[in-house]
């Protein structure tokens, strides 16, 4: 089926998107133009921020509340700009290892005893009912995607300390999201020898399933339950 013009173009603008940002965010902070366009790299750094900014307050029932706050925002931005053009490295690796360390506890902090793994939830919106070996199966993945986003926060991090820039730029810029990727054909692979009778989905299914049911109407619970 063919996409509408306006998801076409939007979906290249998407992945333009991800093809320049680490693109630009590498020149910018582990090159000559770290010294000579500090300015650019306080905006690459800021930039997916601000956008997460600039969405919620275009989503917000309380729109005129969240304009407020960016030109707050942006006040803070114009009289802390040269502190940020003399750091902006710091303002890259807390958003890089900040992300993930995020995303770590996200997952982690549902394996607790009497919660449902989040990889669980995933799972049940995709394929229904689970049996034994499959809510088993779903909750290791949860503590596996928990600790493998946990190692890319360490692994950042020792990075930015401990080695060159621009070797924490490569790692964080260009080799995050492949390693997510692999992450993802890994697991599936695990998953069809674990679980060979379970229908071929993968957890971006889940994710996706969890995602539309809480964008069924505005200010929707985060619970699926």
């Amino acid at each position: 089926m063919n996409l509408p013009l306006s998801s076409a173009v939007r979906w290249v603008v998407i992945a333009a998107a991800c093809i320049a940002y680490p693109v630009l965010a590498h020149y910018s902070a582990a090159t000559s133009a770290a010294t000579t366009q500090p300015s650019l790299g306080v905006a690459v750094s800021l930039a997916p921020s601000l956008a997460i900014l600039l969405w919620l307050t275009w989503r917000s029932p309380m729109r005129w509340a969240m304009v407020l706050v960016c030109v707050w925002v942006g006040a803070l931005l114009w009289g802390f700009w040269g502190v940020l053009e003399r750091n902006f490295g710091w303002v890259y690796f807390l958003q890089h290892a900040g992300t993930y360390a995020m995303l770590a506890a996200v997952f982690g902090v549902t394996l607790g005893r009497g919660r449902q793994a989040l990889c669980t939830r995933f799972a049940e919106m995709v394929h229904g009912s689970l049996a034994a070996d499959e809510i088993r199966y779903s909750r290791q993945v949860t503590l596996a995607w928990t600790l493998f986003l946990l190692a890319i926060s360490l692994v950042s991090a020792i990075l930015f300390f401990f080695a060159d820039i621009g070797v924490w730029s490569v790692f964080a810029n260009f080799l995050s999201f492949p390693l997510i990727l692999l992450m993802f054909v890994v697991e599936y692979g695990v998953r069809r020898h674990k679980l060979p009778h379970q229908k071929k989905h993968s957890i971006m299914d889940g994710v996706m399933a969890y995602w539309k049911t809480q964008g069924v109407r505005p200010g929707a619970s985060s619970d699926p339950r």
